[in-house]
């Protein structure tokens, strides 16, 4: 199991940022169980999706089995936002500006790895490890002199941020253990191990400064990207209630990760040292599947995801010094559902649905223009085919259908929304899977 876990840990650091989904997170992993909407906390379908979703679940597959996937991800968002005359103040600005501007964030690639081991049918355990790009988010807006938001920071003149840039990677790495109490009830376990890489350009979690003496003060440039590991556990139990009905129950615990600390420069270019601590969220999971049908598997799964009380995202607005407290999300529920269909003894289809809360508020738009995590629907298509008993190939394909957010701009002085002021996110994703899944 060493060269398992050294294997899937270098698949894991290949990880790239990966723009929001159910929230900051996947909505699944791997073709199988993306395409299944990412259902799986119930429904042993692959090695991939069970041993993230339910530890328990592993000891389900029947046989060993090692499964890679890439995805190649991308984000497409557009950054909005209006000034009315004399929002700032008197002839600031003189007249009314509003603009809108496309990101260039590009492909994120977002491979993953499992490994489940089996012994006998005598032996109760199994066995497994996975890596997988966990979550992430990323923007890169270009300056734009016609859109106030990313006009300079008032220290330079302008009225907004100047460019805005951030790369958020989130890999994490299980270690799986499954205990098959009888030929019903399976619990599982998994202590997980994370490395985040965070930057962002400017950190308003900083407090601007005013080296230069001025009066104006400016938010800082973190983009000598800061690293940080944690860890987590996962809790499981599996249940066959019947042949063709079997349910499933996961905990995952908050994922405690060491603060981010940043080498930036003050406005005279001096050393300054940034803090931003940044958890994951605590995951509940409750899923089905079900076989009952000729040539049919369905699974649904219905999640939690308690950002509302995790580090880095609970508290919102700015503080005393005009720093961000955070990114003021609020806890959202997950539905997953997904059906497949074996047309033939080789060839298999599948398609899925995930429907998500959208974690950030209107009011709180202005707080994470570099973290737009607003897709709530997800549309999810894929197939497999199945070269022997030993080898099947799965393609699938991700949508997040387009959404958006609006609210006000907020002063760092006050901490009040700007009156006249707006600024609006907007956001859908595609994703393209390919993987290869070996039975031994």
């Amino acid at each position: 199991m060493r060269r398992f876990a050294l294997i899937s840990l270098v698949c894991g650091l290949f990880a790239a940022a990966v723009p929001a989904q159910n929230g900051h997170l996947m909505t699944g992993y791997g073709p199988i169980n993306l395409s299944m909407g990412g259902a799986s906390a119930g429904n042993a379908m692959d090695s991939m999706g069970i041993l993230f979703w339910n530890p328990a679940g592993i000891g389900r597959l029947g046989r060993s089995e090692i499964s890679f996937s890439t995805e190649a991800f991308l984000s497409t968002t557009t950054l909005s936002s209006s000034v009315n005359a004399n929002s700032f103040g008197s002839g600031a600005p003189p007249v009314d500006l509003a603009g809108s501007t496309d990101g260039d964030f590009g492909m994120s690639p977002i491979p993953s790895f499992a490994i489940v081991g089996k012994w006998d049918e005598s032996c109760p355990w199994t066995i497994g490890v996975g890596a997988f790009g966990l979550g992430g988010f990323g923007v890169d807006y270009p300056a734009d002199a016609n859109n106030p938001i990313l006009t300079p920071q008032p220290s330079q003149g302008g009225m907004g941020f100047g460019a805005l840039y951030s790369n958020f990677q989130l890999l994490q790495v299980s270690p799986t253990f499954a205990y098959r109490v009888n030929d019903k009830l399976s619990l599982g376990f998994a202590p997980n191990f994370a490395w985040a890489s965070l930057a962002v350009d400017p950190m308003p979690a900083a407090a601007p400064d005013d080296a230069n003496g001025d009066g104006k003060g400016t938010y800082p440039a973190a983009t000598h990207a800061a690293t940080a590991l944690g860890y987590s556990m996962t809790f499981g139990v599996y249940y066959q209630a019947t042949e063709d009905l079997s349910l499933g129950f996961s905990l995952k615990t908050p994922t405690w990760m060491e603060d981010f600390e940043f080498n930036a420069v003050n406005e005279v270019g001096g050393h300054r040292r940034i803090k931003f601590g940044m958890d994951v969220p605590a995951i509940l999971s409750l899923g089905m599947g079900y076989t009952g049908f000729d040539r049919w598997t369905l699974a649904a799964d219905l999640r939690y995801i308690d950002y509302a009380n995790t580090d880095g995202f609970e508290k919102r607005g700015f503080d005393s010094v005009g720093a961000v407290r955070g990114f003021g999300w609020d806890s959202i529920w997950v539905f997953a559902a997904g059906a497949q269909y074996q047309a033939t003894d080789k060839f298999s289809v599948r398609a899925g649905i995930t429907l998500n809360q959208n974690p950030i508020s209107d009011e709180q738009t202005f707080f994470n223009l570099v973290a737009p995590a607003i897709i709530q629907t997800h549309l999810n298509l894929g197939f497999s085919y199945d070269f022997s008993d030993k080898v099947k190939v799965s393609f699938g394909y991700h949508r997040g259908l387009e959404n958006s957010i609006a609210g006000p701009m907020y002063s760092g002085l006050t901490g009040n929304a700007i009156p006249g002021t707006r600024v609006e996110s907007k956001m859908h994703t595609d994703g393209f899977l390919m993987g290869v899944s070996i039975k031994f």
